[in-house]
């Protein structure tokens, strides 16, 4: 009878075991796939609509554009939230990352693979009041707004703020902070009066970039390198 019921026992066991659900899975991680002209995005996350220091602009809304590797929505966040910790009144506008599972994006070369983000530039109004721009606003050699004429400045220090936050964070590795030159002039002098760190400076003389002619005078456009446990789908573009 004991080897009757232990046999029964065991029968039993092994049934609740089969009918019992299996371990959770943990949660995969977003995956950039390929280069940023050329790729997609698995398992994207998303960038709230509205965080500490950040709103997303209307048109990224619109286009369903908020999505990224979780890397490059951590960065953004830790950047803007470093730059209101350090300024209550900073407010980034941010414009397009990627469509939720990346690929060819038609107001865009690249931003495929999750690890590209625009930003647009703080600004001041003609009274030197900040303003938060709907749309983006280039601006000249001298710092003052293209269209419409004069009608605002670039706001050095704040522009300087929130490269050096993206350069220094730890939640991803920036690449490239494409910005037109004249611009770029402009942060490395505010980077110089404000007395940045010398390798911090170093960082952003090389990291800030302009890809092409006449371009990237309205807005920052942030690219970050292939995380480390990225494997070899995804794939850097550019040294």
């Amino acid at each position: 009878m004991g080897a009757a019921l232990a046999a029964m026992l065991a029968l039993l066991t092994e049934a609740q075991g089969s009918s019992a659900e299996p371990p959770a899975e943990p949660a995969m991680r977003s995956e950039s796939i390929g280069a940023p002209m050329d790729g997609s995005l698995a398992r994207g996350a998303v960038l709230p609509k509205r965080g500490a220091g950040f709103s997303v602009m209307r048109k990224t809304l619109a286009r369903r554009a908020r999505y990224g590797t979780e890397e490059l929505v951590r960065l953004v966040e830790d950047a803007a939230a470093a730059v209101r910790r350090k300024d209550r009144g900073a407010l980034l506008a941010v414009a397009d990352l990627s469509q939720r599972r990346g690929g060819p994006f038609e107001h865009h070369g690249s931003h495929q693979s999750g690890r590209d983000l625009d930003l647009a530039f703080y600004m001041r109004d003609a009274e030197g009041k900040p303003a938060i721009p709907v749309d983006f606003v280039a601006f000249d050699h001298n710092g003052y707004s293209v269209d419409p004429p004069m009608a605002f400045r670039f706001d050095a220090a704040r522009n300087w703020a929130i490269v050096a936050a993206l350069l220094s964070s730890e939640r991803a590795e920036v690449q490239w902070i494409f910005v037109a030159e004249h611009l770029k002039r402009i942060l490395l002098e505010q980077a110089d009066t404000s007395g940045a760190n010398a390798a911090l400076v170093a960082k952003a003389r090389r990291a800030l970039r302009q890809p092409g002619a006449k371009s990237h005078w309205d807005h920052f456009h942030v690219r970050v390198r292939c995380p480390a446990e990225g494997g070899p789908v995804c794939r850097d573009w550019g040294r």
